[in-house]
């Protein structure tokens, strides 16, 4: 729902500037049943309907809307199979060792898709942990390290393979 463009449509429904809005595919619009329930009343609301080229229904009738509710509780496990295998995946990765992407802990390059310890930074991640426990917040220990001049590295890299 947070999409600049779905938010001008909606806007344009709602001031009466359209009162059909035709979509390819329901799912390329919207994959939550939520967010559809609230696109839906802002159309009745607004006296308009919702109509798929490819899929045959409208909101105009019971049967219709009906059919939109099971395509969209088949977009919306599907988004949400995804999300559970790409976490699964990673997880997987985590487990074998694999590095897959993201921001490098400080201390650590990443070669080979292995985390690598950086020997020239282990005393500052040392540092750094022996000095959390003598007090304060975060943003105590980040203006004492700062202070000290003790930062981390600049933008993470990744390395290529040394073989």
């Amino acid at each position: 729902m947070d999409r600049p463009g779905l938010k001008q449509l909606l806007a344009d429904v709602k001031s009466g500037k359209v009162d059909v809005v035709v979509v390819y595919k329901v799912d390329r619009l919207i994959r939550s049943l939520t967010d559809f329930a609230r696109i839906v009343e802002i159309l009745d609301t607004a006296g308009a309907s919702f109509v798929s080229v490819t899929q045959a229904f409208n909101t105009t009738n019971s049967m219709g809307r009906l059919t939109l509710n099971v395509l969209l509780s088949f977009a919306q496990f599907e988004r949400e199979v995804i999300a559970e295998r790409i976490r699964d995946k990673v997880a997987a990765s985590k487990a074998r060792g694999r590095w897959i992407g993201g921001s490098l802990p400080l201390g650590y390059d990443a070669i080979d898709e292995k985390l690598v310890p950086v020997a020239e930074e282990a005393a500052t991640v040392r540092h750094i942990m022996q000095s959390y426990p003598e007090g304060g917040t975060i943003q105590d220990l980040r203006e004492t390290l700062a202070r000290e001049g003790t930062s981390p590295r600049p933008a993470t890299r990744l390395l290529p393979s040394t073989s």
